[in-house]
């Protein structure tokens, strides 16, 4: 799920150097080097050395979303494990790889992190599972629609949160469809740090309609658990070129889960790729997120999309769409043309009136691990606050 906790930092990797890495035969165990070049087109490409390393492939980490001062950096070292397909009735299902983490980084506004997870499958049982945790100290600014006080006022907070989430899932009988239970359990401390100027009538409105969370730092615990259901049939997970992706999710908050909280959260998306021809694909997205009951304003769905920054547009229901197109133009090289649209609000009577959150842009692609059909490359976009600009490792939806 895209919380504003959970999503604070987004570690989008890109791999800027090629490393000297060495692995063993598993016959007569003398060294071989790893090639960084295909076989196919002598390019360079990692596929080789993600697939067939024993070790781990450090990653530089670049941090690039506007929220977090626009540039941050650090290092996650990534094990992928590629999973063979699964037969059913003769036809072949793609299963995603297994992967490992552990990220670690800084940005120019003070916020850092550390964490780990992996995400595996167990084939013999039919199970994807996913584990986390991590620590994190965030400071960013969100945005409340105070009524006639004021409109988009901006409060600056500094967020301290340790997060553990857990995920299981059950291949039903065409692998392609799945469900499953997830739960996750954060750790806050919450402090106002910059009011931004901001009158005391309009602090007392914002104690009133969100909580005391403006003077000392205070400690909350959050917890969700929920089912999900989904069907995937993509090609990769990484970047595809056909197929479609949809899931639902129902989450309930409440102090039998371990939460200070009482609320649901539902969220329903659908990713659709398509070619137009061999070397032009068409990715499309729809989403829509909602809110029952209380939840701590920190924990609202937000507008999250290339050129908006994020939690600028939160609100107890979101809805959004966007479409990408990919030209293939020659030999390993992409270039990428998206936009989109949506609006945050509190109740469906302010849909009209609620303003909208666009971005749209352009970018490339190169295709670094060709057997994973893993593209990577950069993002420029505008956007309703203005410019910005993405490192993408895979799909630039790769993070919902």
């Amino acid at each position: 799920m895209k919380t504003t906790t959970g999503v604070g930092i987004y570690f989008l990797f890109l791999l800027l150097f090629p490393f000297s890495i060495d692995t063993f035969s598993q016959d007569n165990k003398e060294k071989t080097p790893v090639s960084f070049r295909d076989s196919l087109d002598n390019c360079l490409d990692l596929s080789d050395v993600i697939i067939e390393k024993k070790g781990f492939v450090p990653m530089p980490v670049i941090v690039t979303e506007p929220a977090l001062g626009g540039f941050g950096g650090g290092l996650a070292p990534i094990f992928i494990e590629r999973n063979p397909p699964v037969m059913k009735d003769g036809k072949p299902h793609i299963v995603p790889p297994n992967i490992t983490a552990i990220a670690g980084g800084y940005t120019l506004n003070d916020s850092w992190m550390i964490g780990g997870g992996r995400a595996a499958t167990i084939r013999k049982w039919g199970l994807r599972y996913a584990i986390g945790g991590a620590y994190a100290n965030v400071n960013m600014d969100y945005y409340f629609n105070l009524g006639k006080l004021g409109k988009d006022v901006k409060m600056g907070f500094n967020i301290q949160t340790i997060p553990v989430f857990l995920s299981v899932s059950k291949q039903l009988r065409n692998p392609e469809f799945a469900i499953g239970l997830q739960y996750l359990f954060m750790h806050n401390k919450v402090e106002l740090v910059d009011n931004n100027g901001s009158s005391e009538e309009i602090i007392d409105v914002f104690k009133q309609k969100f909580g005391d969370y403006v003077s000392n730092k205070v400690s909350g615990n959050v917890a969700k658990l929920g089912t999900k259901i989904g069907f995937d049939n993509r090609n990769t997970v990484f970047t595809p070129d056909r197929g479609l992706r949809t899931y639902l999710t129902a989450e309930w908050s409440n102090p039998l889960v371990g939460s200070e909280y009482k609320y649901g959260q539902f969220e329903g998306a659908v990713y659709y790729y398509f070619p137009i021809m061999k070397t032009l694909i068409t990715g499309t997205r729809f989403d829509v997120q909602q809110i029952v009951g209380n939840q701590p304003f920190y924990m609202r769905p937000f507008i999250d999309m290339r050129g908006v920054p994020t939690a600028r547009y939160i609100g107890k229901s979101t809805m959004l769409a966007e479409v990408e197109e990919r030209w293939d133009f020659v030999n390993r090289w992409s270039l990428v043309l998206f936009g989109g649209g949506g609006k945050a609000f509190d109740k469906y009577s302010e849909f009209d009136d609620a303003e909208w959150a666009w971005g749209y842009g352009t970018g490339f692609r190169y295709l670094m691990a060709r057997k994973l059909n893993l593209r990577m490359g950069v993002d420029f976009a505008m956007g309703t606050e203005g410019f910005a600009y993405y490192l993408v490792f895979g799909t630039a939806w790769m993070r919902q």
